[in-house]
């Protein structure tokens, strides 16, 4: 199968097409490059909301267990073993979970109900 001619190029001269084909390759690099910045920097906002949410979560354990602080990390990690095993424990996150997805449904679905409806306020 063959390509259909461009009749933009069939006008012009080897040498035109020459330099058309530098430039975009010039286009096609500064692209590529543009591109691996907004990766590099999309990987690094994702790192620092990563961070930012373990540590906020890291002083919720503080604060409802104010002795672990004066635990040792391998100490620490024996505590969320054990929490981590209770089936208590598994069902009371799975609740609170359940209820935040409901809620978040809750909001989206008002949300466009009141764009449906043309609600600014």
């Amino acid at each position: 199968m063959r390509r259909a001619k461009n009749p933009k190029y069939e006008s012009m001269s080897l040498e035109e097409l020459k330099v058309n084909m530098e430039k975009s390759k010039k286009e096609l690099e500064h692209a590529i490059h543009k591109k691996n910045l907004l990766e590099q920097r999309k990987k690094l906002v994702e790192r620092k909301e990563r961070s930012h949410r373990l540590i906020v979560k890291g002083a919720e354990f503080e604060k409802a267990f104010p002795l672990s602080r004066d635990l040792e990390q391998e100490e620490v990690q024996d505590v969320m073993d054990q929490l981590r095993n209770s089936s208590y424990n598994k069902s009371i996150v799975r609740q609170v979970y359940i209820a935040a997805l409901h809620k978040e449904q809750q909001q989206i679905a008002e949300a466009v109900e009141k764009a449906e409806r043309g609600d600014d306020s």
